[in-house]
Order: structure tokens, then sequence, then C-alpha cells
């Protein structure tokens, strides 16, 4: 299985996807946009799917409502500037595996990863 990355600033998030990629052994997909990652979902149900902010057609919670309809199975993270409560409290329900800062370094990445494996 694979992980997908929707984003629109790939650059920006290039440390935080070696690590993600170097500690869960999986390739990792960049799409620059909600509407790919969710024709990803559908094709190949991918093991998660990290939500970026700021995509150009999905709000990140309503994107991991429409994975949830297209793929149960898949874990989600959103990357937020929600405050860890808010987040909590808006993302309550939706299965989100957990929030990621804005700016995302290779070692959220291997905690991704790490509890991605270990569910």
């Amino acid at each position: 299985m694979a992980i997908v990355l929707a984003t629109a600033r790939p650059q920006a998030l290039a440390e935080f996807t070696e690590g993600l990629a170097k500690e869960s052994g999986q390739s990792v997909s960049v799409v620059p946009t909600g509407k790919t990652a969710l024709e990803q979902v559908s094709a190949e149900a991918p093991a998660l799917v990290v939500i970026d902010e700021g995509l150009p057609d999905h709000e990140p919670l309503a994107l991991v409502r429409e994975i949830m309809m297209v793929s149960a199975m898949t874990l989600t993270a959103v990357v937020t500037s929600m405050s860890e409560e808010e987040f909590h409290e808006e993302a309550e329900g939706y299965g989100v595996l957990m929030p990621l800062p804005t700016e995302p370094a290779a070692e959220d990445g291997v905690e991704l990863a790490k509890r991605m494996s270990g569910i």
C-alpha cells in the first residue's frame, strides 16, 4: 500500500515526506488537489492520506469525510493550524490519526509512520 500526500506546497513538506517514506517503508505520492487524492483513494485505497490545509478545492476535514465514504479503511492525517483542542473538537468521530503542525518536519513524518504502523 502507498501513502498519498495532498498538498499545494510539496517543497515545504519535503523533509516531512522523506521522514514518512523512510520510516514507513512506503512510497509517498504527492498530489496537488483533493480531487486528485480522491481519485487515488478510489483507484488504489492507500494506507494513508495526509491532507494539507490550503488545498485549492477542499477544506481538510471535508476531504476526510469524502475519503471515509470512498474507503473507510484508509487512514488520514491533517496538516492544520488549529490548536490541538480545537482540532479534536472539529475532527471528533472522523478517525483522523493525528493532526500535524503547519510546517511538519522529518520527525513528524517519523511519528506519523509509527502511529500508522501501530494500527
